[in-house]
């Protein structure tokens, strides 16, 4: 019998699922991913309230989609991404939560408000180019070339989905040019 009990916990120091703490063998435990549970659950927090606020709009069927219907299927898939994360952060190794980023974090909803007050006044283009200029003090590694070439590029973007392609009743110039 003790043979067997000292094979036992022989195998169980090479096989490197247990640690040894004063000849008893305890299973180890992995750590956790704090960033990934805490971005999860975030995720998930977003969804549900998303959802419960989103009672108050009808939601259709497919055929006939009600104001209600698209926002519900993105929460839901808010709601599942976090919980892909949660397990992400469940299995993966130890990885502690970080200083936040306190300056980045006020510059891109910065942006995001900027965008929301300027569109009416000062049109598509320049709202974009000024958002991709804000958001782009976020990043230090940004050169003035990539977020020129960014800025370019997202106007182009931007016009042809929102403005040739959907068709939607918003001022590419600012209205003050296109009324002269």
């Amino acid at each position: 019998m003790t043979a067997w009990i000292t094979t036992e916990i022989t195998n169980a120091k090479q096989s490197g699922k247990y640690q040894m703490q004063n000849e008893q063998v305890q299973p180890k435990f992995r750590k956790l991913n704090a960033k990934d549970l805490a971005a999860g659950i975030f995720l998930m927090g977003v969804a549900f309230v998303g959802l419960f606020l989103n009672q108050e709009y009808e939601l259709g069927t497919a055929a006939q989609m009600g104001p209600g219907y698209m926002p519900m299927l993105v929460f839901i898939l808010l709601a599942l991404l976090g919980l892909a994360v949660i397990v992400v952060g469940l299995r993966s190794g130890p990885d502690p939560l970080e200083k936040w980023a306190w300056r980045e974090l006020v510059l891109i909803l910065g942006a995001m408000a900027a965008f929301g007050v300027m569109i009416e006044w000062i049109g598509l283009a320049l709202t974009v180019a000024t958002v991709v200029v804000i958001s782009s003090l976020a990043d230090r590694s940004q050169t003035i070339l990539g977020v020129i070439g960014l800025m370019v590029s997202l106007v182009v973007v931007c016009w042809l989905i929102f403005i040739f392609g959907l068709g939607l009743n918003v001022s590419f110039l600012p209205p003050a040019l296109t009324e002269m």
